[in-house]
């Protein structure tokens, strides 16, 4: 039964952080898109040499797969009383994740000899945002169940 609670929190979550970027980055005219990133870093990447369009469903894959990775994360401080489960634990775990996001989008770039050229800063700040989100969204999957 958790396997399939912590299925739908991966695919909600991750879909409503997806769509905040997407939203964010059609306002803002700014590259905020996840998955596109993750395939222009697969396909800039000198360890892969794959051939990625920005819409191949590599980087789509990856996106999911990482979100499942910080749900997991997050329901295991709920499973062991390391926060007690609520909205406000979920967005400060999503606001966790969002600052270890940010390490993990940093050592990509930093290994990648030839990183999109993007507005760093601008994308840390909506990506803490986005993972807020993420996070409010598992707790609200993960209370309603």
């Amino acid at each position: 039964m958790e396997f399939i609670r912590i299925f739908i929190e991966g695919i909600v979550a991750t879909t409503v952080m997806t769509t905040f970027s997407y939203v964010l980055a059609n306002i803002t005219k700014k590259e905020f898109r996840e998955p596109e990133l993750l395939n222009d870093l697969l396909s800039r990447s000198n360890l892969y040499r794959l051939k990625l369009s920005k819409k191949s469903a590599a980087g789509w894959i990856l996106h999911y797969l990482i979100g499942w990775m910080f749900v997991i994360l997050i329901e295991a401080a709920w499973l062991t009383e390391l926060v007690e489960a609520s909205v406000l634990s979920g967005a400060l775990l999503g606001f966790l994740g969002g600052v270890i996001g940010i390490f993990g989008w940093k050592i990509l770039f930093w290994i990648n000899n030839n990183p999109p050229k993007i507005s760093w800063s601008d994308y840390y700040i909506q990506l803490v945002i986005a993972h807020v989100l993420f996070g409010i969204s598992t707790a609200i999957i993960y209370l309603l169940w």
